[in-house]
């Protein structure tokens, strides 16, 4: 379905639709267009005020979305310390305390557990960071995801300077848990041939992909990459696409 109205675009759609019934005709729901133009994507990192009077939600950043028991009991800590013991997900499978006094939320950016573990403040490629389940634990997936996105992102981000956040997701296979199709860069696992032409595991990398009111499913951008050679067509993306600088050259200028 989300490739047929990429293609036709929703008017489009509707009118084929529209073809199909009874009497010719689809009433709208409204007269109006009622997707918002003016929204913006937010991420819900750090500390960020609520509707209720001195209260404040503090967003944590999870490194793709992977908790461990420990991780769980220490957040439930947190939440029943600084907030009112609730936790929320986020669908960039990300951690929101909510309900926290504003007074308290100097002590809570202060606690070793988001100075170690999990970050209100994640650095600009990381926060956009999103990855399937994998090999590891999903018998669909093709490729291995989690800590190669983890890996890939951590090396690109020592290779270049970006100057807004990205969304980069990872799925195993065509699946697409991970929603590659909507992410700025998209990578889904595939297999593709090694330098002895024996099979290696790789990915279809896709580029442009949006969300909201001016959404657009990525195309792809190259086929069957070997994992070790996506550090440098990542770099090579952002450079080329989204405005990114290479380190070497920002540390000439300063």
């Amino acid at each position: 379905m989300m490739w047929l109205i990429d293609e036709l675009g929703v008017e489009g759609f509707r009118t084929e639709v529209e073809k199909r019934m009874p009497n010719g005709k689809l009433e709208r729901g409204s007269s109006e267009d009622l997707v918002n133009k003016q929204w913006e994507r937010r991420d819900y990192f750090g500390v960020n005020p609520q509707k209720q009077e001195g209260l404040s939600f503090v967003g944590l950043h999870v490194p793709v979305g992977r908790l461990q028991a420990d991780d769980m009991d220490e957040l439930a800590r947190l939440a029943d310390t600084y907030g009112s013991g609730e936790l929320r997900l986020t669908v960039e499978q990300n951690i929101i305390i909510p309900n926290v006094e504003t007074s308290k939320t100097e002590a809570l950016l202060q606690e070793p557990f988001l100075k170690n573990r999990f970050s209100p403040e994640p650095s600009i490629l990381m926060k956009g960071l999103v990855a399937c389940t994998g090999s590891q634990f999903c018998g669909q997936a093709i490729i291995e995801t989690k800590l190669r996105a983890l890996k890939v992102t951590e090396e690109v981000e020592r290779l270049v300077s970006v100057p807004r956040p990205i969304r980069m997701h990872w799925t195993g296979c065509p699946n697409t848990c991970g929603q590659v199709q909507v992410a700025d860069i998209g990578f889904m696992g595939c297999l593709t041939r090694g330098e002895e032409g024996k099979p290696v595991e790789g990915a279809d990398v896709y580029v442009g992909g949006r969300i909201g009111s001016d959404s657009h499913i990525g195309e792809i951008y190259k086929k069957g990459v070997r994992v070790t050679e996506l550090v440098t067509l990542v770099a090579e993306i952002l450079i080329k696409e989204f405005g990114a600088v290479p380190r070497e050259r920002e540390e000439n200028e300063d």
